[in-house]
């Protein structure tokens, strides 16, 4: 007698669920038109979104150039985004306002196909292509709505891909100087002073430069001094020159006593070239 009620809800919920594939096929086997779009609609409104799509998708053509066609598109972008293909999302919101740039919805749907590659992107320890996308086409939003009631949420999402962005840089130059100390450093070295001097280039303001600048002065003299004898001095002078940048611009740093040892010993170095 306890599981009466979990046996009713059961078969309630299959004789829902029976209704609702039931009334789908009966109205996929229709040539009434106004049918299949209310139909549509009533889907869409009770968040069944993958039925809504599947009639949207069979009466677009049919009300292509009429005045059901934009309400079409517009419904068929939300029922991909509320399903989660933020992809899809992002190119039906894109052709809606590519064919409706007049529309009261245009504003809307050019933030919402920048706002779906926001959710599509990944995290900072996955590539970030998509991520790029999306920053182009929330930036294209705001040049052409400076005056959006979207604006401050699309400036956010700009300095939190931004973010992202930064962090991926600084995980891979991390990357390169792991690389660096390993059974074939040498074959890194470079490819870690490379990425550190266009960590700094890119990122100025980065909180992460402290570290990366220091690691350049460390990266440098182990360079330096695991070069042939002909590119020794130029490459300890550079060691030099890095230490003096990190200085001015950390001259109070926790990485200070480890930096100026490079530098004592990159002059210890130079002037022993010098005597022989």
């Amino acid at each position: 007698m306890k599981k009466a009620p979990i046996l009713l809800t059961l078969c309630s919920l299959i004789l829902v669920l029976s209704s609702c594939t039931t009334q789908l096929a009966k109205l996929e086997r229709s040539n009434d038109y106004g049918e299949l779009f209310n139909g549509a609609v009533a889907f869409y409104e009770k968040g069944q979104y993958g039925k809504a799509k599947v009639l949207f998708e069979r009466i677009q053509p049919f009300y292509r150039g009429s005045e059901y066609s934009e309400k079409i598109r517009y419904y068929w972008a939300y029922c991909e985004y509320y399903s989660g293909l933020y992809q899809l999302a992002a190119y039906q919101f894109g052709v809606f306002y590519g064919t409706y740039a007049r529309s009261p919805l245009a504003e809307e749907a050019q933030y919402m196909e920048a706002y779906s590659l926001y959710l599509d992107s990944p995290g900072p320890d996955l590539e970030q292509s998509s991520s790029e996308g999306a920053v182009v086409a929330m930036q294209n939003f705001l040049n052409r709505y400076p005056a959006s009631q979207y604006y401050q949420e699309a400036n956010d999402i700009i300095d939190e891909l931004q973010v992202r962005f930064e962090t991926k840089a600084y995980q891979t130059a991390k990357l390169y100087y792991k690389l660096s100390t390993g059974l074939s450093f040498r074959n890194y070295l470079e490819a870690a002073l490379t990425s550190f001097q266009s960590f700094k280039t890119d990122y100025p303001d980065s909180k992460f430069n402290e570290e990366l600048m220091f690691l350049s002065v460390e990266t440098s003299f182990k360079l330096a001094n695991n070069s042939i004898f002909s590119l020794k001095e130029e490459r300890f002078d550079k060691t030099l020159d890095l230490y003096k940048d990190f200085v001015e611009r950390f001259p109070v740093s926790e990485y200070s006593d480890q930096a100026k040892n490079y530098f004592d010993r990159s002059t210890n170095e130079l002037n022993k070239l010098k005597t022989n």
